[in-house]
């Protein structure tokens, strides 16, 4: 765990967003009248902006239908800008849902009815109750890179890019951040879209569709003694052990490992459709969930090609509050000790002197939390129940309609467009076209 760096670094002063199409993404929206969304941390940490995502309505599919998954993104992919790495994943619980209220599901059970948050639902709930709690009073991996972030809290809800452990929902900020995470997690892996294909062969071994995943189980008369608010739940076996703990093991999913495969191609500054005018998508075959409470996610991890940030030597021994001992310079054909003089060096803001020959420094706005930045949008609850009868041998696409969200920038080319679409219905392997004045909208 000393060298765990899955996500690298970002160099760039802007921020990025995902946003997720079909299944209708919800930004963390609920059913808002504007355009803003009420609050950014109902259900998850997306980071995106506060205007786009659609409004709540259920939907289901049938099981081996094909979904396909559309989103856009604000950042490259499959580009020499920027390395992005697209991880769709999905899970279902007799829970999860998109509750009734803006509010942001309460951890604490005295604020929920009957003392039960995950029953309580008014409130929209993806992860658990338990699962935050875990999160909550688990050790944080002290072996990841921070750069010069100063992390508030001991725990795994403080990372590099949450360092005040803000709570979204139930979501655990340290599997946010980081993929494949090393600890159990309710997400059932779908794919792995990315730059760099060498790394599928891992991404596929350390999925937990196939991997076991372990975590430390301590009594309850250490529970009871320490009552939950002066103990932190060791993250690894050796230190589990010295408690007299239990390092249990939580089996795989055993699910086929997640299709990784190379990244769609998209430019920058573009929130908009990929190569040919068409959406960037997935093509997701259901499995045979038969659950009426399902939920998908979409991370987009981007970093940058300014230091090698999946180098096992990047790792917490270049951490500092000030400043990291992160060497940036040799790329530029300097030494550590010149980059230091001139102010080459990996801290918030720094002031770099442009040239040698003279005193010229200009102050870079970067911002140390938002490197290697994950972005996330998860769809509003949608269903997959089994074919009828009448379906059965039938190939089924699911024809969805999406729009276009945010305001005139992120939205770029935006205009008023016409769809007037000849809709197909695959059935009996033919073809029927629908009348073209069947669906007219203007947006």
């Amino acid at each position: 765990m000393n060298c765990v760096v899955l996500l690298s670094f970002l160099w760039s002063i802007v921020a990025a967003d995902i946003y997720l199409h079909n299944p209708r993404g919800c930004n963390n929206r609920l059913d808002e009248a504007r355009r803003e969304r009420n609050n950014a941390n109902r259900l998850f940490d997306s980071q995106n902006n506060n205007r786009g995502g659609y409004n709540v309505g259920k939907l289901y599919y049938y099981e081996g239908s094909i979904l396909s998954i559309e989103w856009t993104n604000q950042h490259s992919c499959a580009d020499s800008n920027n390395h992005c790495d697209m991880i769709l994943q999905y899970m279902c619980g007799d829970n999860v849902r998109d509750g009734i209220t803006t509010q942001t599901i309460p951890d604490n059970p005295a604020l929920c009815q009957n003392y039960d948050c995950n029953n309580d639902v008014r409130f929209g709930m993806h992860e658990d109750y338990s699962y935050y709690t875990d999160c909550k009073y688990r050790n944080r991996n002290k072996g990841l890179f921070t750069a010069d972030q100063k992390l508030k809290r001991l725990s795994a809800t403080a990372t590099r890019q949450n360092p005040g452990g803000t709570r979204r929902g139930f979501e655990c900020p340290e599997e946010r951040d980081y993929y494949p995470y090393w600890h159990p997690t309710p997400w059932k892996d779908i794919a792995v879209l990315t730059n760099d294909i060498s790394r599928c062969k891992m991404y596929q071994s350390e999925s937990q569709n196939v991997k076991d995943r372990f975590a430390c189980e301590l009594p309850k008369e250490y529970l009871k003694a320490m009552k939950w608010r002066n103990y932190k739940i060791p993250n690894t076996e050796d230190e589990c052990k010295s408690k007299n703990a239990t390092w249990k093991k939580f089996p795989s999913y055993d699910l086929p490992p997640p299709e990784c495969r190379e990244s769609d191609w998209s430019r920058d500054n573009h929130l908009g459709n990929g190569k040919g005018g068409y959406a960037n998508n997935y093509n997701w075959t259901l499995p045979d969930l038969n659950h009426e409470n399902c939920v998908l996610r979409v991370r987009y991890n981007i970093s940058t090609g300014d230091y090698d940030g999946w180098n096992s030597s990047v790792n917490s021994s270049m951490n500092g509050i000030k400043q990291t001992n992160l060497d940036i310079g040799e790329k530029y054909g300097m030494n550590s000790t010149i980059a230091a003089q001139r102010g080459y060096v990996y801290k918030q803001n720094p002031e770099v002197q442009m040239f040698a020959s003279f005193d010229l420094k200009l102050k870079l706005a970067i911002n140390t939390n938002q490197y290697g930045r994950v972005f996330q949008d998860r769809s509003h609850t949608f269903a997959v129940r089994p074919r009828p009868s009448d379906l059965q041998g039938v190939n089924i696409h699911n024809l969805n309609v999406r729009g276009k969200r945010g305001n005139i920038v992120q939205v770029y080319p935006g205009a008023r467009v016409r769809l007037c679409s000849q809709l197909y219905v695959c059935q009996k392997w033919r073809l029927h076209p629908l009348p073209v004045d069947w669906f007219k909208h203007e947006s």
